[in-house]
């Protein structure tokens, strides 16, 4: 299988790049700011560019994970990232539609207000704040545009990165230097591994399903709880680790508290299930 994977420099990029090499599927990849080896620079919001790479290129397959994805920027810039989180994205489904190839977009459970999770694929979205209500904009647009199309709803993402942006490395970094990190106890989701998105986009990709699914780990728990299991499997002190309410860490944007996605579609349709946290978090590197 010939395909594409945008944003191919971070979290979920990257382990989507090497969930299909493994399958022995013709991969190429891009980036944006983060330059890495073998990957092709790719600014979405240049229309031109991004029509040019997917005509040359022709794959059957395009992966969108690219997504600027910090919420309280979000929030602060709508212009600006409107540009590249609506306009750049929907530049990608253009040009994937005029080759032909299947679309897999990956949105968020910040689609939801967070009042009674954990959702599944047939509750009423709600966005809270700007990053929300662009991941549910591109996923509207991206259903009236194609007919083959996959729609991956992901939250609390983990795993390892060249970057080290994630909660857990950011946990485990802080912890390790003796450091206070304030965590909330009030917020509620479904912590993924890396891996198990890509996996799972494979997978559902080789059984031709089509259309949007909830793509979580299996455990439902609030950030502070997700930090002790990262301090207990790494075997670290949570002496500065500290429960907050959401309230207390001032925020710019708002965020959905009673989250947490159910996969139900998912394991129907492919017999399988993504990790807990506990598995995850005690992966080996590389795996």
């Amino acid at each position: 299988m010939k395909v594409l994977v945008i944003g191919a420099s971070g979290l979920v990029g990257s382990h989507i790049l090497q969930t299909c090499q493994q399958r022995g599927w013709n991969v190429m990849g891009t980036y944006h700011n983060f330059a890495q080896p073998g990957l092709i620079q790719l600014p979405i919001t240049d229309g031109t560019s991004v029509q040019s790479l997917i005509t040359e290129s022709q794959p059957e397959v395009v992966f969108l994970p690219a997504f600027l994805s910090n919420v309280d920027y979000c929030e602060q810039n709508p212009e600006e990232t409107y540009q590249i989180n609506v306009v750049g994205c929907l530049n990608v489904a253009q040009a994937t539609r005029d080759v032909g190839a299947k679309l897999v977009f990956y949105s968020s459970d910040y689609v939801f207000n967070g009042e009674n999770g954990p959702y599944q694929e047939t509750d009423q979205p709600d966005p809270l704040c700007v990053y929300g209500r662009q991941k549910l904009e591109v996923e509207q647009k991206i259903s009236e545009l194609l007919d083959d199309y996959l729609i991956c709803r992901i939250a609390w993402v983990y795993g390892q990165e060249k970057q080290g942006k994630n909660f857990v490395l950011r946990v485990i970094s802080t912890l390790k230097n003796n450091q206070i990190i304030r965590v909330p106890q009030d917020q509620i989701g479904s912590p993924t591994l890396a891996n198990d998105i890509a996996e799972a986009s494979c997978r559902l990709l080789e059984v031709g399903a089509r259309g949007l699914f909830h793509t979580t780990g299996i455990d439902c728990m609030n950030r502070y709880q997700f930090a002790l299991k990262v301090a207990e499997v790494f075997g670290l002190q949570t002496d500065t680790l500290l429960p907050v309410m959401t309230s207390e860490l001032n925020q710019v944007a708002p965020r959905p508290l009673k989250c947490g996605m159910r996969c139900d579609q998912l394991h129907q349709t492919l017999n399988w299930n993504l990790r807990g946290v506990v598995d995850g978090l005690s992966l080996p590197k590389g795996n």
